[in-house]
């Protein structure tokens, strides 16, 4: 589930909307020939939210991009079903369109998608009021009306002079009606300009794939069901505890949630000194070591006491007792979120062999 997650936010698929950043690969495949040895993938501070998709779209890439989506939405629900966190942070009017509750979005939720967009657009809501108020001043004269509303700028610069057309911001192909990229936005039609970029954003751009995902949803089971939460209850119930955010680990909520066995136990100095360590992880930190251990960068709701089965730390034994633990690392079974941990001479050695561990056994598989 963490590899899909991943995957999908390649920005070479066209799914969503944002910052294109590069992450190495340390291996690259045998069949990539290119030199760059970084893949795209696709950031937003304010979540994932579908690419807008133009009407005149092609129709074959069309359905490539319902496919995945309606892939997704299965993917989404297989793990709801698996009781399995995905680590994809998604935007809230994306779950909100997931509850079905699409036709309640409206140019305030531009901000949840795109601030800067957001802000743009309310800065020019802002000379649309001033326009209605000052046509709805009756003490003023119709050439007084009319001069003060000649006034109103953006900045110091005439609505005409922005070079607005009616495209959508950032999409030049897409036409927020017909023959947009030859209309240029004025004070007369500044209203409309918002209103449809504010449509084509957040509903009409986005409905095709939105539509295949609840589809691709229901195959598994009911999206009804999810009628019952709010949507940022369900960013919990997909993505798991602190989606965004970040919450040190407690010491006394490792203590009680996670269990020492075989050659451990609480009193354990290993065991003191590794929930020492993880209470002081920063995000990036837990997030690996998550990774490691478990196969998902992210916890459950009720973070560490949610996990099932719980995690399980054992001492990591040698078939020779001339063995030095500290030449080795700790080794994890992720399907029963199982820890093998040597027992290392001191807490700074369990640090390094912790992060080295983590750093670059993520993604191995090796049989023992």
């Amino acid at each position: 589930y963490s590899l899909v997650s991943k995957e999908v936010q390649r920005a070479d698929l066209q799914l969503w909307k944002g910052a294109t950043v590069k992450i190495g690969i340390e291996e690259p495949m045998e069949e990539d020939k290119s030199d760059d040895p970084c893949v795209e993938y696709v950031h937003s501070d304010s979540g994932l939210y579908p690419l807008p998709l133009a009407r005149n779209v092609k129709s074959s890439h069309k359905t490539k991009i319902k496919n995945k989506f309606q892939f997704l939405g299965k993917f989404m629900a297989k793990a709801v079903l698996d009781n399995r966190m995905i680590d994809l942070p998604f935007s809230l009017p994306f779950y909100q369109w997931l509850l079905q509750e699409e036709h309640i979005l409206d140019v305030e939720d531009l901000a949840g998608i795109d601030p800067d967009i957001a802000n743009t657009v309310n800065h020019l809501q802002g000379i649309v009021r001033k326009k209605q108020k000052m046509e709805n001043n009756d003490k003023l004269s119709a050439s007084e009306r009319r001069e003060e509303i000649q006034s109103l700028t953006m900045d110091g610069c005439p609505i005409e002079d922005l070079g607005l057309d009616f495209t959508l911001p950032g999409y030049p192909n897409i036409e927020l009606r017909k023959g947009g990229r030859d209309i240029g936005v004025t004070l007369d039609n500044l209203a409309q300009y918002i209103s449809l970029v504010s449509q084509w954003m957040l509903i009409e751009g986005v409905s095709t794939q939105m539509e295949s995902l609840r589809e691709g949803f229901n195959s598994v089971f009911p999206i009804s069901s999810l009628q019952m939460f709010y949507p940022d209850e369900l960013d919990q119930i997909f993505c798991g505890s602190v989606a965004r955010g970040f919450v040190p680990w407690e010491f006394k909520i490792l203590m009680d949630s996670c269990k020492p066995d075989h050659g451990y136990n609480l009193e354990s100095t290993a065991i003191i000194n590794l929930f020492q360590l993880l209470s002081e992880y920063d995000q990036e930190e837990q997030r690996a070591f998550l990774q490691f251990v478990t196969g998902c960068p992210r916890l459950p709701v009720g973070s560490f006491k949610a996990l099932s089965p719980p995690l399980t730390i054992v001492k990591k034994t040698f078939d020779t007792p001339e063995v030095n633990p500290d030449d080795y690392l700790p080794s994890v079974m992720t399907c029963a979120n199982y820890l093998k941990l040597p027992d290392y001479s001191s807490r700074e050695i369990m640090k390094d062999k912790l992060r080295l561990a983590a750093a670059e056994g993520q993604y191995c598989f090796h049989l023992s």
